[in-house]
């Protein structure tokens, strides 16, 4: 029973590994879609646009996907649509309209950092939230590691610097948290899998009316574009729906924690695909101070009566 769960425990750890891979690559991978469809960066309404139909085309492929393996098209009940409504509004709408911007005028690398700020929070606080998850002096002790990672990022050896595009990332660090408590409950009612799907359908469509209106336009597209696109839907489809499925019966503290590799994951691509100056001393010791924090909390030292989900 034992070895059962620890097995479990290393399955959940390695497809939340996956999934920060996979979010990883698509803060250097997003700036090259800029780049390929000749989106300025200070072109917002055509940031908005593409941001639309990122998640547009994404919704409509996973609720096709859906209605196939269902045999009929998956429609919501309506007691569910104000958990997809919210969902998709804090996760897709508020969220990606931060990230977007923020990622036009900053760095990929340092912005994946900065976003980890709400779930440093959750991994310490989660169980005022989830009456399942407990509290932790070791949850407390990594999350004050993680922050002080984040505080690292933001050091260039004369004092903290945080631009217009970092308080951008914190708002959007909020409302990721925010998303992933709707989620959490979400989930125990609807399919991630539909879930995923009718939220990122729901705010993609918002954000590609709201760009549109605000006067954007994709006026160039080459094989480029559509590969850079073609990648961004396909990992975000399959992250999404597997941090969703994780959310349904996982520890919201633990899967937090976790979240803290995903900046590591994005500098790594950073430097591999822009090209960015990734050896820097802040980044070296925020990554040491987040590992610390992934070290303590999945404590690999603790003791058979002390053995918790992940």
């Amino acid at each position: 029973m034992l070895e059962q769960k620890k097995t479990s425990n290393l399955k959940t750890l390695l497809t939340a590994l996956l999934v920060m891979a996979l979010w990883g690559s698509l803060f250097p991978m997003v700036k090259v879609g800029y780049s390929t469809f000749r989106i300025a960066s200070s072109d917002i309404p055509t940031i908005i646009l593409f941001a639309g139909l990122r998640f547009t085309l994404c919704g409509i492929i996973l609720l096709a996907f859906c209605s196939v393996r269902a045999k009929r098209v998956e429609l919501p009940a309506r007691s569910h649509l104000s958990y997809i409504i919210w969902g998709g509004f804090f996760s897709i709408i508020l969220h990606y309209s931060f990230t977007y911007v923020a990622l036009a005028i900053g760095e990929g690398s340092k912005s994946a950092i900065i976003k980890q700020v709400g779930f440093l929070f959750l991994s310490c606080f989660a169980f005022l939230f989830d009456k399942n998850d407990k509290f932790s002096v070791y949850k407390v002790i990594a999350g004050g590691l993680g922050f002080c990672g984040i505080i690292a990022t933001a050091t260039d050896g004369t004092g903290l610097h945080f631009a217009i595009g970092d308080l951008l990332l914190l708002l959007a660090s909020v409302c990721s948290v925010v998303s992933t408590l709707v989620t959490k409950k979400a989930t125990q009612k609807v399919s991630p899998v539909a879930f995923t799907g009718y939220s990122q359908l729901i705010g993609g469509v918002f954000l590609l009316i709201l760009g549109l209106s605000l006067g954007g336009s994709i006026a160039y597209i080459d094989l480029s574009a559509v590969l850079a696109l073609i990648y961004i839907c396909g990992a975000s489809i399959v992250a999404y729906t597997l941090w969703n499925s994780l959310l349904k019966t996982g520890n919201i503290s633990k899967l937090s924690v976790i979240k803290f590799t995903e900046p590591l994951f994005a500098v790594l691509f950073s430097g591999i695909i822009l090209h960015e100056n990734i050896f820097r001393l802040s980044y070296l010791a925020a990554f040491l101070l987040l590992i610390a924090a992934l070290l303590i909390e999945n404590r690999p030292w603790r003791r058979k009566n002390e053995s918790e989900n992940i």
